[in-house]
């Protein structure tokens, strides 16, 4: 958990850790106060502490203007850069060293099921999402991909492409440099 924790910290602060900018950063923050306290209940959660993490769950509920469900899996590195509006579904599997916006959703898509049982989305790692952003249904998302502001995903996307519009459609791959190419 301290682990996960202290990447977290890295994508919000240049700053040293130590448990003072932790605190300072946890009330100025609600992006960072939010996956503190998620890392805090699933900690919780893991450990069959049963009362605590509902009561964090509401505080970031409450708190920080956004709902993760402590059933998702979270990687670390998490950065949510405006918390207001966002949804994270119990099942949804986020990688490492993604990044969120205002009123972004994963969640589940009328009850649809792939073959392994889940309802929820996958997502790789280094993926960005712009405000808006809807993803939902039994999807993955591939590494290093941008999700455009307001796009809607309803089917999987592959690695290292930039995704726009409703629904959601290839319009740039990218390249390990960071380069783009048109498509």
């Amino acid at each position: 958990m301290t682990l996960f924790i202290e990447q977290d910290f890295r994508r919000y602060s240049d700053t040293p850790g130590n448990i003072l900018s932790y605190i300072k950063l946890a009330i100025l923050s609600a992006g960072f106060r939010a996956i503190l306290l998620y890392r805090i209940g699933t900690w919780l959660k893991k450990k069959r502490v049963r009362f605590i993490p509902v009561i964090l769950e509401r505080l970031i509920h409450h708190l920080c203007h956004c709902w993760i469900s402590f059933s998702a899996e979270i990687g670390p590195g998490f950065l949510i850069a405006h918390v207001g509006g966002l949804i994270i579904g119990g099942q949804t599997r986020i990688g490492r060293n993604c990044d969120v916006r205002q009123n972004v959703t994963f969640g589940g898509n009328f009850n649809k099921v792939d073959q392994d049982g889940r309802t929820q989305p996958w997502i790789g790692d280094s993926v960005s999402f712009g405000a808006g952003a809807v993803v939902i249904g039994p999807i993955r998302i591939g590494s290093n991909s941008i999700i455009g502001a307001n796009t809607v995903i309803t089917s999987d996307v592959p690695d290292n492409v930039i995704v726009f519009g409703v629904p959601g459609k290839i319009i740039k791959e990218r390249w390990s440099d960071d380069s783009e190419r048109k498509l």
